[in-house]
């Protein structure tokens, strides 16, 4: 028996992300499109085979660095407690994430279509940060404010909601059923029913702009965010 489970409860259901196929497909295909690139300019250039060689081993490098990204991406997953939810990833994922019902913000609750559009450029790379547990190319996201991560639950006392830090982003098809959950939850701790259905009649929301102009559209996503 987990922590966790003495602290929230039994756990009543895990839900694992969601994966895009094409994403996938993406990232295991640039290493050995390297190979193939680096063979083209020996047949074509009739340069030295030993550019294939280096190819090879950049292409193998980078396909291993792609298969661990993927392995940790697709790893995350939501545990719904009887009192609360557990975030993390099983394949280095760290020490995992968890809160009370009662210490998510019940207007911060929502569900986005297209949520892989808030990863940031940088580098030439579109950048996933540990603290979103979604794969790229990622559709439905469920996403609610709560406390900020670095704590873990305890009996009795209820930590307030952090905006900025305190932001949780699960990708899954089921981010409906998700988020209903967590408004039932509410419910069980108290809150009242019209406060912890609010946010349940905007129903799936589509994240317009991408990087730091999508997120600024989720709720508690920024540091002055209020209700």
């Amino acid at each position: 028996m987990s922590d966790y489970t003495i602290v929230l409860g039994p756990r009543v259901r895990r839900y694992r992300t969601s994966v895009s196929p094409l994403a996938v497909a993406w990232y295991l295909s640039i290493g050995p499109l390297l190979v193939v690139v680096c063979a083209a300019f020996v047949v074509f250039l009739d340069r030295g085979p030993e550019l294939i060689v280096i190819g090879a081993v950049i292409g193998l490098l980078v396909l291993a660095i792609a298969i661990v990204f993927l392995a940790w991406c697709t790893s995350a997953r939501l545990d719904l407690h009887q009192h609360g939810i557990v975030l993390g990833r099983t394949v280095l994922g760290g020490r995992p994430r968890a809160m009370w019902f009662t210490e998510i913000h019940p207007a911060s609750i929502r569900v986005f279509s297209d949520i892989d559009t808030i990863r940031p450029l940088r580098g030439g790379q579109r950048m996933l940060s540990p603290a979103w547990h979604f794969s790229p190319g990622a559709d439905l996201a469920v996403t609610c404010l709560g406390p900020d991560p670095g704590g873990d639950p305890a009996p009795g006392r209820a930590r307030p909601p952090q905006p900025g830090q305190g932001i949780a982003i699960f990708g899954s098809r089921e981010a409906e059923e998700i988020a209903a959950a967590l408004r039932e939850g509410l419910e069980r701790g108290g809150c009242p029913p019209h406060l912890a259905r609010w946010s349940a009649q905007f129903g799936i929301q589509e994240l317009k702009g991408t990087g730091l102009r999508a997120q600024g559209r989720i709720p508690g996503m920024r540091t002055d965010w209020t209700p």
